[in-house]
């Protein structure tokens, strides 16, 4: 019995994902252009929010607008990374495009892409959108699964102002 127990603390411990306090994953990702590569520990020392999309999502649509304005207002120390996992890059393209037309601006933050879903599997994302807050030190202080609305980017921000 005592094995059966041990066995399934293991099991849920694994599908439990990244949580508040863990390590940020490493990862080496391309642009939605294929133009330029980038890596987790390209941002060091920086605070990241890492955010996990796909262009089908709607909570995804919903919040890309609120990114764009809160990376605009914390530039410095500050990076939204997204990662977008669709299958075709033209999908995630289109998406960023519809979303630049509708601000008037193009995209402040960088957007890579992984259709092989390697980053959410590894993060344990239970849906889409997912979100990480991860301090300079790459440690995870916040998780966030589902569309961030205006009062949460408020919240967030007051977080992330703590730690930069």
């Amino acid at each position: 019995m005592k094995k059966i127990i041990i066995l399934l603390t293991l099991v849920l411990s694994l599908y439990a994902g990244v949580g508040v306090g863990d390590k940020a994953i490493a990862f080496e990702l391309t642009t939605l252009d294929g133009k330029k590569s980038f890596s987790m520990s390209d941002f060091k020392g920086e605070v990241i929010l890492l955010n996990l999309w796909a262009s089908w999502c709607g909570g995804c649509k919903k919040e890309m607008p609120e990114f764009f304005e809160l990376q605009k207002e914390h530039k410095n120390g500050f990076k939204i990374v997204t990662v977008n996992i669709d299958k075709s890059c033209d999908d995630a393209q289109n998406f960023m495009s519809s979303v630049e037309e509708e601000l008037s601006y193009k995209t402040p933050f960088i957007s890579l892409y992984n259709p092989s879903k390697s980053l959410a599997k590894a993060y344990g994302a239970r849906g889409m959108p997912s979100s990480y807050l991860i301090d300079k030190n790459g440690i995870v202080t916040a998780v966030m699964v589902g569309s961030l609305s205006h009062e949460d980017i408020l919240e967030l921000e007051i977080k992330i102002e703590k730690l930069k």
